[in-house]
Formats: C-alpha cells, sequence, structure tokens
C-alpha cells in the first residue's frame, strides 16, 4: 500500500442504491398480493424496510443473499465517477456488513466494477457495527450514524439524504456524490 491516505466508504445506502434493489425486488414479488401498493426507493425511511408491508423483515433480509440483488444493484448517481477521480487521491476501501453469502457477493461485484477498491467484508453474526475495523488517520463515509459514531476515524462524513437512521447527525453531510467529490475536508486531506 503506498503513502495515500485511506478512504473508507460504506456499500449499502452509499456507494450503491440498495433501496433501489430492494424496493424493485419487492414490488415484482408481491405485485398480485392483497394490500399490495408499490414502494419507491424514496419511499423507505425505516432501516429494515417496514413500508413494503407485504414482507416482513426477515423476508427482506433474504433478498441481500440473492443474485438477483447485485443482478439489479446500481451506483448511487455519480459514485462510480466520483470513486475513480478519489482513488487517484486515496487508497479506498469498501467496507460493508452482510452474512456470509452477501458478503461473498459484494467482493465479486466490487472486483468487476471498481477493481481498484479493496473490499473489507463486515460479518453480521460477529461485528453489530464496524468499530473493530482501525480507521485511525482514515476518512469514513457511511449512511448509518451508528457506524459512523462508533469508528475512530478522523473524518466521518455522513451520506445520503436525511433518514430515520441519521436524522441525528450533526457532523460532516454529503447528500450525493458530487457533495463528497467537493467537500472542503476531502480537499484539505488530500493536500496535507
Amino acid at each position: 500500500m503506498n503513502d495515500k491516505p485511506i478512504l473508507y466508504v460504506d456499500f449499502d445506502g452509499t456507494l450503491v442504491d440498495t433501496n433501489a434493489a430492494i424496493t424493485d425486488l419487492y414490488n415484482e414479488d408481491f405485485k398480485f398480493y392483497k394490500n399490495y401498493y408499490p414502494v419507491k426507493a424514496e419511499d423507505i425511511d425505516t432501516y429494515d424496510f417496514e413500508e413494503c408491508t407485504c414482507a416482513n423483515k426477515d423476508y427482506i433480509n433474504t433478498y441481500f443473499n440473492l443474485p438477483r440483488f447485485f443482478e439489479k444493484l446500481q451506483f448511487m448517481p455519480w459514485a462510480e465517477t466520483v470513486m475513480y477521480k478519489l482513488s487517484k487521491l486515496y487508497n479506498i476501501k469498501v467496507v460493508s456488513h452482510g452474512y456470509s453469502p452477501n458478503l461473498k457477493q459484494k467482493e465479486i461485484w466490487l472486483k468487476k466494477k471498481l477493481p481498484y477498491t479493496e473490499f473489507v467484508g463486515v460479518n453480521l453474526k460477529e461485528h453489530q457495527d464496524k468499530s473493530h475495523i482501525d480507521m485511525k488517520n482514515g476518512i469514513f463515509i457511511d449512511d448509518n450514524i451508528k457506524n459512523l459514531i462508533t469508528s475512530n476515524a478522523d473524518i466521518k462524513i455522513c451520506f445520503g439524504r436525511t433518514c430515520s437512521w441519521n436524522k441525528d447527525w450533526n457532523g460532516i453531510r454529503a447528500e450525493n456524490w458530487y457533495e463528497v467529490l467537493n467537500l472542503k475536508t476531502l480537499q484539505e486531506t488530500r493536500y496535507e
């Protein structure tokens, strides 16, 4: 590893539009059920997708382990371009929670899409947050404030729109990847 600073980036809800993939799967699977109504990605405001009323939490969680999920998965707007630009200035580690089938598929997806990144999988059976990953002297971007609060990263950036799992964040916030690219803290860190 060279001496570039390290940028730690969350996968779900930060790098990729997980809500869109999950709601697409849900809408496909439940469109003929009684009491069904279509759910869009921007409708999601609960971490457990409670807006998808025809499915329970366990059912929704199975989606994360399915190849169908990864077939639907798309980058957040501008993420792919910005990540490439940032890779010239930072070593990038994508740090993500999941169970074994999910983590393996994320690693494969990232090798195809962002081969210049390193994947760090965090198994949910062992860790409820990402605090065991030593991010000292690094920058951490995540949409979940629980992960940001427990991290030892020097700079922490809450990503995305305000929702139930990050509404109480009082630190640096970037609503999209264009804002990430233009953050003053990232520009200052690059040139130190």
